[in-house]
Order: C-alpha cells, then sequence, then structure tokens
C-alpha cells in the first residue's frame, strides 16, 4: 500500500514569486510612505497578489513591513572578509550609516518603534535581523582577536554594543549627523582600547 501523500494546507499554494514580489512592494512603499501610510492593500496592488496572499505569508503590516525592509537592507550591509578584521568591522559600519542615512534610517526608526508594540514584527527584527548580525560582527571579531588585532581578553559582546549603539543613537534622535567621519571615530575609540598591548 502505498504511503499516504502529505497533506497540502487549506487555500492556494504559496508562490516564491509572489512572495517576492509582496516583500519588494513593500519595501519600495515603505521608503516612498513611511510605515504610517503603508496598507496591506496598498502591498498587494503594488505586488499584483491579492490582500488575501499576504496574510498568507505575513500576520500583519508590521511583520511585512519589518521582512521586507530587513531583506533589502542585510545584502547591502555584509561585512567584507579581509586580512584586516578591524578595516572589515569598519567598512561594514561605513555600510551601515550610509544605508540609514535619509529613508533607510526614516525606516528603521519607525519599525524599532513599531516593534515595541507588535511582538511579530519585533521578532522578526530580532531574529532575522539583530540576533544574526550581532554573531555575524562578532564572528569578525573573533578572527581578529586570532589575527592577534584584538587583546583575547576583549568582551565581544560589549564590543558589538560600543560599535553600533551610537549608530542607533544617532539615526533615533537625529541630533547630529550620521557622517563617515563619526563612523570612523567611534571604531578608532572602540578599537584603540582593545589592541594587543
Amino acid at each position: 500500500m502505498p504511503a499516504p501523500s502529505p497533506k497540502r494546507p487549506p487555500g492556494r499554494p504559496r508562490s516564491d514569486a509572489a512572495r517576492q514580489a509582496i516583500l519588494e512592494a513593500a519595501d519600495g512603499l515603505l521608503a516612498e510612505v513611511g510605515f504610517a501610510g503603508l496598507t496591506m492593500e496598498g502591498i498587494a496592488a503594488r505586488a499584483g497578489v491579492g490582500k488575501a496572499t499576504v496574510y498568507r505569508w505575513w500576520p500583519s503590516k508590521g511583520a511585512v513591513a519589518m521582512e521586507a525592509f530587513l531583506a533589502g537592507l542585510t545584502p547591502r550591509i555584509a561585512y567584507p572578509h579581509t586580512d584586516c578584521a578591524v578595516d572589515d568591522v569598519v567598512t561594514q559600519m561605513l555600510r551601515l550609516a550610509e544605508a540609514y542615512r535619509g529613508a533607510g534610517g526614516r525606516v528603521v526608526c519607525e519599525l524599532i518603534a513599531l516593534g515595541q508594540a507588535d511582538p511579530e514584527a519585533m521578532a522578526v527584527f530580532l531574529d532575522g535581523y539583530l540576533l544574526p548580525r550581532r554573531e555575524a560582527g562578532k564572528e569578525v571579531l573573533r578572527r581578529g582577536v586570532a589575527a592577534g588585532q584584538i587583546r583575547p581578553d576583549a568582551d565581544l559582546d560589549a564590543m558589538v554594543d560600543a560599535l553600533y549603539a551610537p549608530i542607533f543613537l544617532r539615526i533615533l534622535l537625529r541630533h547630529q549627523p550620521l557622517d563617515d567621519d563619526f563612523i570612523r571615530h567611534v571604531a578608532d575609540l572602540v578599537f584603540s582600547g582593545l589592541r594587543p598591548r
């Protein structure tokens, strides 16, 4: 007797092409109208799908917005892999600052605020972006320790916080510019105390 075929979930099958179109539509709309102007109807219309298709993938506007923004951002801010881990971190910080200038910074502020009231959106931010990015950063720092560029007793979690918290402070408060000189200054302050003696 043949094995029973696995049950398909109710409704139409999910399409990877539709999912990608939804993410691209949401990311584009976020940049144009911000989170407050974003609607599930607008996302569906731009993606060329029904609103129910959007809800099949994401339970809320916040969840789709968070995933769309992060899907567009993450490839642009990848860490390079050279012989100098310190330079790799600085390069990535500069990429991040560039991505956060203008609409990208406004959107990330809106999404961080959204995450305070929307646990699903915050889960997407933490699991899909922040925690993997922190781990990637610590891996680069571990390379620096192994290469003798960073002290072996350095607290890598504290280093990541010290390097990146000033970026988030500047995009959230907008009290000072987030320019390349600032990024290099922060990196120099952090790394100068953590170079091998």
